[in-house]
């Protein structure tokens, strides 16, 4: 159904005003990260800044650090 002229659709601009990926800074948060150790694809529930991952191949430890651009940096415990 398209929207009335002059009337929008109220999840729309939900959506739209949403920060998503980078624009989130330190906020973003991640599903998945390659082991910087052995280079394994990791699927882990949703982490942030400051959390701790552990890599399901080598078992390896790691603090997540994002930075203000909202990179991931993983730094071995």
């Amino acid at each position: 159904m398209a929207p009335r002229d002059g009337f929008r659709d109220r999840d729309m601009d939900d959506e739209d005003e949403k920060p998503t990926g980078s624009t989130l800074g330190r906020r973003r948060k991640f599903s998945e990260f390659e082991c910087p150790t052995c280079s394994a694809h990791n699927p882990f529930e949703e982490f942030g800044n400051e959390d701790e991952v552990i890599c399901n191949w080598c078992g390896l430890q790691f603090k997540a650090v994002i930075d203000d651009e909202g990179n991931l940096k993983l730094k071995e415990l």
